[in-house]
């Protein structure tokens, strides 16, 4: 009875035969179960696994982008925040009013220059808003008292040969006043004025009597019209 060979013997004897005889090696099928190795690349060891490509980290791309964009907005607001306080801050106008309305109720600004303090402050209450303009009317009122307090006192204790100037002072301060008062308050009657209510202290009020009554005999020598608030 003959040997039945395996089929790796089979394949094996046709190899050798084909060797002998010269012809190329045949094909030969894979056994069943039997998963082919794949050839060594050309350069490389038998069964060495070419190197593995490296991969970036998960999610390092996309992170630094998010980083830089979170960088260029903060940039942005950076400079948007600065070019607002350098360019968008409103001026102080109620505070550069009540600077103006001290030095012409002080007698600093006259002539030319009083009208363009006067013309100032108009433009100035042109931009206030309803609040401002009643900061602004509160601090010209309160400077106005305390200089007229001031005269006073100055006129009652000063001879009665300097009288004279210093009731020209309080009639070139009550027309400032005037004016300033009637630049805040665009609806009031100029030619009417605002008369200011007088000192509740008796001794007080007398003396705020014999200074008006200088000031308007002095206004009718200086052919003046003196406005009504005094």
């Amino acid at each position: 009875m003959a040997r039945v060979l395996s089929p790796e013997a089979q394949a094996r004897l046709a190899a050798a035969r084909a060797v002998a005889q010269g012809k190329p090696l045949p094909t030969v099928a894979p056994a069943p179960g039997h998963k082919p190795q794949a050839a060594p690349l050309q350069g490389s060891a038998a069964g060495a696994k070419p190197p593995a490509e490296a991969s970036p980290a998960p999610g390092s791309k996309g992170s630094g982008i998010v980083i830089l964009a979170l960088l260029g907005v903060i940039g942005m607001g950076t400079i948007a925040g600065g070019a607002w306080m350098t360019l968008g801050r409103r001026p102080d106008l109620v505070g550069s009013t009540a600077a103006i309305q001290k030095g012409l109720l002080s007698g600093e600004m006259r002539g030319a220059d009083g009208k363009k303090a006067v013309a100032e402050v108009i433009r100035n209450a042109d931009q206030m808003t309803k609040a401002e303009l009643e900061a602004a009317r509160k601090a010209l009122d309160e400077e106005w008292k305390r200089c007229r307090d001031e005269a006073i006192d100055a006129f009652v204790a000063a001879p009665e040969s300097d009288r004279p100037r210093l009731a020209d002072e309080g009639i070139d301060r009550t027309i400032a006043y005037r004016k300033l008062r009637f630049g805040l308050s665009p609806q009031a009657h100029e030619e009417k004025g605002r008369r200011q209510k007088p000192p509740k202290d008796a001794d007080r009020r007398k003396l705020f009597d014999r200074y008006a009554e200088a000031l308007e005999r002095q206004s009718k020598k200086r052919g003046v019209d003196l406005p009504e608030w005094q």
